[in-house]
């Protein structure tokens, strides 16, 4: 699966050499000579500049449309409900068909709804309605991509190199995340909102020609066609083998939780709190989010040097406490460069929960059913994130936008040890 390497030349070498001969002898560098793992990365690095614009943009036009934090809320829901709908059947067909034409055809999509919403604000014709119905349309193609995306990783590195792929992968989605988020920050001061979806829409191609250059091995054990159960039977399969597993279903309950206390609140809050209490433009809040990404890329560098981290369940449940602390001090600021600290910490701990529980779920699981329980992840945050995020909008509307985000940090810090004493599959799983 995986090219040989070449063997450094012999002789005396200058330092940086030096340097350069033991990254690509490390299992990061051995992960990174195989050559579709390269545009596999290099597809999801634009595809996560595109995720790390595109809330923020969304929250942001409809804040410049209506200046009301409850539609940005309903806005969010929009671009994460359809998760509800779609995720489980894209993570069924991940299993019998082609991931990498599913991931193709979804971008062409996504990239043509980007360009459709920057011509109706060019055109002075974008409403708050109108807005919705393309964050839903949107919404509906993210949903349909992150299981094929997901699922691709094992097909692509051998197994004993999954960590490092995934950990690969969460170092590129970071970096994109930074820039994503300044970027569209910064075209929205220079160009207005309308080109900021132009953006998405040249990301999307890249990620698109990248994808082109994707081999994967074959699924293991794919039924023919002719074989094939009803994608409500897959879907059934999937989730009872999630069920029969105590350490996946716990891991599950943990995504959710994230989602719904955690993610969508802070997604749609933080853009309100710098933008009213802060007294931010688009550039100021979308820097917020770079500044997390920058966190989540260096715990992701962390945990790339650690050979054997133990006890990765524990870990996962005590990063939740902690960040329940965190979100609380996010609510409580009241100064920008202090929301930067907290939100940097936020990405620390951001980088802990991504890596673990995508190396967790997808070491745990065989590859004809990767599809499905990677389809079970992504329900699993993005299912509940509009849930949060339209309680988020409503809650800030009746009790303040930093209020509602410290109930929901004592929350996660209340849900955090119920699940430590009640899920001990989950705090024991490695």
């Amino acid at each position: 699966m995986a090219e040989l390497l070449e063997r450094p030349p012999a002789g005396p070498e200058t330092p940086s050499e030096n340097i350069f001969a033991r990254f690509r002898r490390s299992p990061l560098g051995q992960t990174l000579a195989i050559r579709s793992f390269r545009f596999y990365w290099t597809s999801t690095f634009f595809y996560f500049l595109v995720f790390g614009t595109q809330r923020f943009t969304f929250i942001w036009l409809v804040l410049e449309i209506s200046d009301n934090a409850a539609l940005a809320g309903v806005t969010a829901f929009a671009l994460g409900i359809p998760a509800f709908f779609i995720t489980l059947p894209a993570g069924a067909y991940a299993d019998r068909l082609d991931r990498k034409r599913m991931v193709v055809w979804t971008n062409v999509a996504g990239a043509a709804i980007s360009i459709a919403i920057a011509g109706l604000i060019w055109t002075d014709v974008m409403t708050v309605t109108l807005a919705i119905v393309m964050a839903l349309a949107t919404g509906v193609t993210t949903a349909a991509t992150q299981p094929p995306l997901t699922a691709m990783i094992p097909t692509i590195v051998p197994r004993e190199r999954l960590m490092n792929g995934i950990v690969l992968r969460t170092m590129g989605q970071n970096l994109a995340m930074v820039l994503g988020a300044t970027l569209g920050g910064v075209v929205i001061d220079v160009w207005n909102i309308g080109g900021a979806f132009a953006i998405l829409m040249v990301a999307y191609g890249l990620s698109t020609l990248a994808m082109l250059g994707v081999h994967s091995q074959p699924i293991a054990q794919m039924p023919s066609a002719g074989a094939r159960p009803s994608i409500r039977t897959s879907v059934g399969e999937g989730l009872s083998f999630i069920y029969r597993n105590p350490g996946l279903l716990g891991l599950m309950v943990l995504l959710a939780t994230m989602g719904l206390v955690m993610l969508g609140p802070v997604f749609v809050l933080v853009p309100e709190i710098a933008r009213e209490d802060l007294g931010q433009e688009a550039t100021g809040a979308a820097v917020l989010f770079a500044i997390t990404s920058v966190g989540m890329l260096a715990m992701s560098i962390a945990l790339a040097s650690m050979s054997n981290l133990r006890r990765k369940g524990a870990l996962l449940l005590i990063t939740l406490m902690i960040g329940g602390v965190i979100v609380i001090g996010l609510g409580a600021s009241q100064w920008y460069l202090v929301t930067a600290v907290v939100m940097f910490l936020w990405g620390l701990g951001g980088g802990i929960m991504v890596n673990l529980n995508q190396t967790l779920a997808q070491s745990h699981t065989p590859d004809e059913m990767m599809g499905r329980v990677m389809s079970v992840v992504a329900l699993a945050v993005a299912g509940m994130m509009p849930l949060g995020s339209l309680a988020a909008g409503g809650g800030a509307e009746l009790i303040g936008a930093g209020e509602w985000l410290m109930v929901c940090g004592t929350a996660l810090i209340v849900i955090g040890a119920v699940l430590w004493v009640r899920l001990p599959a989950l705090r024991d799983m490695d």
